[in-house]
């Protein structure tokens, strides 16, 4: 719940102050609630390899495909209407399951497909309601 809240709001963040403030206040948050546990676990970079490979590597993927995914998410939020943007927020952890189904090898439960099936009577009833 706390975790759905949070995207709710994030997304309602976007749509009324822009993608910029919204990821940076996602990041910002997600960084200070996960860092003091990176450190109690030894740090942020690992002990083995080459330190200088592994921040290289951080910093690539934090700023491409998540900050630029990110804002570009949030912007495309921001430029529909709302009933647009909540299918658009719902549709997205049931491709992220059917994704992980398809190619990582997760498992199919049926908590993944009462979830599943949820998420689209609720992007259903809002096409109905819209439609």
């Amino acid at each position: 719940m706390p975790a759905g809240a949070g995207q709710s709001g994030l997304t309602l963040w976007a749509r009324g102050g822009g993608s910029a403030r919204a990821t940076t206040g996602a990041f910002t948050t997600g960084l200070l609630c996960l860092l003091p546990a990176a450190f109690v676990e030894g740090g942020v970079l690992p002990a083995a390899g080459d330190p200088a490979l592994t921040a290289g590597a951080l910093l690539f993927l934090g700023t491409v495909p998540t900050l630029l995914a990110y804002r570009w998410y949030f912007a495309g939020l921001a430029a529909v209407p709302g009933t647009t943007a909540s299918v658009l927020v719902l549709l997205e952890p049931a491709t992220a399951a059917l994704i992980a189904v398809a190619f990582l090898g997760e498992p199919l439960t049926p908590g993944l497909l009462a979830g599943s099936a949820l998420l689209l009577a609720a992007i259903a009833a809002l096409a109905r309601e819209s439609g």
